[in-house]
């Protein structure tokens, strides 16, 4: 349990009312959500195997659409399509992000459905980030998708997925991280707060993982279960096979860097054929078409 900071331990006057609770898609967004730095790593991948610009993106699994507007502010030619099976949250991204983007909004399609079933318009990159594609239980539903992407693709095209792995992947745990104040898309105010990841259990036998993110925010105040998980925690050799399967050319692994002197991860990512296992490691598998 972090210690309260000054402020938090306080004593509110009694009988004074306790202000609202932030909104828990801003908290998710400053705590879990990079996405310049994922669409510089992208684009990075994507130029260095093509030799192009993408102008095209999906993202699927897209919750509130924060890669897709992100995408179509770096450059008037950028379009992007964001596929979600809950409507609230793609209509908070409606509400909530697209009116902030000014003329760029137009380039920005919120599709409701599933990405399994998504065909068109073919894009040059498609992304399914933040373990969202988990939610796939078995090797036929997981093949579909991936399927189904490989054929929304244009000639070229690549699919971004991320895993996560390693010693302490694979057991009930509980990770802490303080988020410092920032600022929503709209320039609301997201006051500072602890993220608290919980891997409520997990299952060696069918890799059947159960996740929570709840959000502690001073004064004890607390957002419990904020999101709940219920994914298969896949592998990166299964991730590559079903790939293959799904009729992708290869299957490149790039790897999160670590700085072995600092013990902290590095926000770059290196293309590896080998690598040591460690108590935690983040990864993109690309399916290159």
């Amino acid at each position: 349990m972090p210690t309260p900071s000054r402020a938090d331990s306080r004593r509110r006057p009694e009988g004074s009312p306790s202000p609202p609770l932030p909104d828990r898609h801003l908290l998710y967004s400053a705590a879990v959500q990079h996405v310049d730095l994922d669409l510089d790593r992208l684009t990075d991948i994507y130029r260095t195997t093509r030799r192009r610009e993408p102008l095209l993106l999906r993202e699927d699994f897209c919750g509130t659409a924060a890669l897709a507007c992100a995408w179509v502010r770096r450059g008037a030619r950028r379009r992007a399509w964001g596929v979600d099976l809950h409507r609230p949250t793609l209509a908070w991204a409606r509400r909530r992000r697209l009116p902030h983007l000014g003329a760029a909004a137009a380039r920005v399609t919120l599709v409701h459905g599933d990405a399994r079933a998504v065909r068109r318009p073919r894009v040059d990159m498609i992304t399914a980030l933040n373990f969202s594609y988990w939610v796939f239980r078995t090797r036929r539903e997981l093949r579909d998708y991936l399927g189904g992407a490989r054929r929304s693709l244009r000639p070229g095209g690549l699919l971004f997925l991320d895993a996560f792995g390693g010693s302490d992947a694979q057991q009930a745990m509980l990770e802490t991280s303080r988020i410092r104040a920032s600022r929503g898309p709209g320039g609301e105010r997201v006051p500072r707060f602890t993220f608290v990841w919980e891997q409520a259990s997990f299952n060696p036998i069918d890799h059947h993982l159960r996740c929570h993110v709840h959000f502690r925010l001073g004064e004890g105040r607390t957002m419990e279960r904020a999101f709940s998980y219920d994914w298969r925690m896949w592998t990166l050799p299964e991730l590559r096979e079903l790939l293959a399967e799904a009729g992708f050319r290869a299957s490149p692994v790039y790897l999160q860097d670590w700085d072995d002197e600092s013990g902290q991860a590095l926000t770059t990512y290196s293309l590896r054929r080998r690598f040591e296992n460690q108590s935690g490691w983040l990864a993109y598998v690309v399916g290159v078409t």
